[in-house]
C-alpha cells in the first residue's frame, strides 16, 4: 500500500512574486496548450497581488519546493476560488511515496473550501475551474456541498486573410448595430441582468443577478486582461430603433498573440428575451468574428453552460466545436 507523503501546507500571503513566477510560468504553458490561452496576462496582476501579500489564499511546499497553489478573492458576502494549480516537480520526479499533483491541488482546494466556508459574513463561495477537466476536482467541492455544474470550452476557426469590411449596420427584427463604447456600461449591465433572469448562468455567476454587479463583471472584461485584452473593434450591440433600448450585445477579447496561434474569446453574447428568434445572436456573432478574422485572429472561443443546449446548438451552427470540459461550482450557506 502508497504511503503519502503530504506536504506542508502555508498562508500564501507569506510568499512574493519571485518565489511564485516559476510556478506560474509552468501553469502558464499549460494554459497555452490546453486551451490556446496566455495566462501570463492575468498572472502579471497576480504577481503585483502578491507582492502587496493581500491575495488570500494557500501553498503547497515539500522540502523548500512549491509544488502548488490556491488563492481566493473577497466580495463583501461572496468569495471567489480564483484557481488552484500544483505542477511537476522542479527538482526531481514524483516517487511512490509523494502525492501526485491533483492530489495535491484537491488538498490545496480542500483548504481554501475549508477557510471560506468558516469565514464569517461570507455566504457564497463561487469557483469555475477552467483549466482543468470536468470532475477533476469534484471531490472536495461535493464533499463541502457545492454544487456543481460543467461547462465547455469551444473552439472553431476563422478565415485566414479576411479583409477589413465595414459592420453591416441594419439588423432585422427592428434592431440596429452599432459599436460598443464605455459609455454603455449601465445599460450594458441592465441588458445582462434581464438577458440572464431565471438562467442557468446566473446560478453559477451572481454577478448577473444585480445591475451592480454585472457593472463589476464589465468593468473587469473592459478594464482587466482576466479574460484576454479586451478588443472594442470586435465588439457590437444591437439597439431597437424605435426604443432605442440595448436589445443584445457581444463583447471580445484576445487571448494570445502567439504567432500562428493568435485566438479571440467571445466574452460575453446575451440578447433580450423579448428580441431573440430573430437571428441577433447569429449576427452579433458573426460580426465579432469577422472584425476578429480581420486584425488577423485565426481561432476563436468561448465557453457555455453544458446544460444551455439551446445556445449550444446555436454556436454548433456557427462552426464551433468542443475542445475542453471543465466544472463550475457554488456553494450557499445553509439558510443564507
Amino acid at each position: 500500500m502508497r504511503t503519502s507523503v503530504t506536504p506542508e501546507i502555508r498562508d500564501l500571503r507569506l510568499y512574493g512574486s519571485a518565489a511564485l513566477r516559476p510556478l506560474l510560468e509552468v501553469e502558464s504553458d499549460l494554459w497555452r496548450r490546453r486551451l490556446d490561452w496566455e495566462y501570463m496576462g492575468s498572472a502579471r496582476l497576480l504577481l503585483e497581488y502578491l507582492d502587496a501579500r493581500a491575495l488570500p489564499g494557500f501553498v503547497a511546499v515539500e522540502q523548500g519546493e512549491i509544488l502548488g497553489y490556491v488563492f481566493c478573492v473577497y466580495e463583501a458576502n461572496k468569495a471567489v476560488i480564483g484557481n488552484v494549480f500544483a505542477a511537476p516537480r522542479a527538482t526531481g520526479k514524483w516517487t511512490t511515496e509523494e502525492m501526485t499533483q491533483c492530489e495535491v491541488e484537491r488538498v490545496l482546494l480542500e483548504h481554501a473550501v475549508s477557510l471560506l466556508t468558516h469565514s464569517p459574513g461570507v455566504d457564497r463561495v463561487e469557483t469555475q475551474l477552467l483549466l482543468h477537466p470536468a470532475g477533476e476536482l469534484a471531490e472536495p467541492l461535493e464533499t463541502a456541498g457545492f454544487r456543481r455544474a460543467e461547462r465547455l470550452y469551444l473552439e472553431r476557426e476563422l478565415s485566414a486573410g479576411a479583409s477589413v469590411q465595414a459592420p453591416r449596420w441594419t439588423l432585422d427584427g427592428g434592431c440596429r448595430l452599432r459599436a460598443w463604447h464605455d459609455g454603455e456600461m449601465t445599460r450594458a449591465a441592465q441588458l445582462i441582468v434581464a438577458a440572464y433572469s431565471d438562467h442557468p448562468d446566473s446560478r453559477i455567476n451572481d454577478q448577473y443577478c444585480s445591475t451592480q454587479g454585472a457593472q463589476r463583471f464589465l468593468h473587469n472584461i473592459v478594464r482587466y486582461p482576466g479574460c484576454g485584452i479586451f478588443v472594442p473593434e470586435a465588439s457590437f450591440v444591437a439597439v431597437d430603433v424605435v426604443s432605442g433600448e440595448l436589445a443584445g450585445m457581444v463583447l471580445s477579447s484576445q487571448i494570445s498573440a502567439q504567432p500562428g496561434a493568435e485566438c479571440g474569446h467571445i466574452t460575453q453574447i446575451c440578447v433580450l428575451p423579448e428580441y431573440r428568434r430573430r437571428g441577433l445572436a447569429e449576427r452579433l456573432m458573426r460580426e465579432a468574428a469577422d472584425a476578429l478574422a480581420a486584425k488577423g485572429l485565426r481561432k476563436l472561443t468561448l465557453t457555455v453552460t453544458a446544460s444551455n443546449a439551446g445556445a449550444i446548438r446555436l454556436y454548433e451552427r456557427e462552426g464551433f466545436r468542443e475542445r475542453h470540459r471543465f466544472d463550475a461550482a457554488v456553494w450557499v450557506r445553509p439558510g443564507a
